[in-house]
């Protein structure tokens, strides 16, 4: 995958973690033409949404340069190679998120509920705050 010719480095690190199996979650589950809203589980990449969205004559405001990234990677991750100048860096697109948390409670945070100390934490956490 293009992903890996970005760092060479070893993650053996990972290896001591206790793993959580994720690599089902890569639907798209709704493109709600009328609001402009994509719902997506975290393992759908960037080449999955430009190839749903081109046909309708849509496209993500911010599109980073490697297909194979995911959209849960961009928003826990750094979002790299994902900025514009007018809509800012991946996440800053998005607009909430349904995430699991360590007690197991399934929790939906957006920037103006409850959870929005959650929202703006979730994005560089690398997974460290919720799944």
């Amino acid at each position: 995958p293009g992903w890996m010719s970005v760092s060479l480095s070893s993650r053996s690190y990972k290896k001591r973690w206790t793993t959580i199996p994720m690599g089902d979650l890569i639907d798209i589950l709704e493109i709600d033409e009328h609001n402009m809203t994509i719902r997506v589980e975290p393992y759908v990449s960037v080449g999955q949404l430009t190839e749903a969205l081109l046909p309708r004559g849509l496209i993500l405001p911010v599109v980073p340069e490697l297909d194979d990234l995911t959209v849960g990677g961009l928003i826990m991750g750094t979002g790299i190679e994902s900025s514009s100048h007018k809509y800012g860096l991946f996440h800053e697109i998005c607009l909430e998120y349904e995430l699991c948390l360590a007690d197991g409670r399934v929790v939906v945070a957006t920037a103006d509920n409850e959870y929005a100390d959650l929202f703006g934490a979730i994005p560089y956490s690398y997974g460290t705050l919720a799944l």
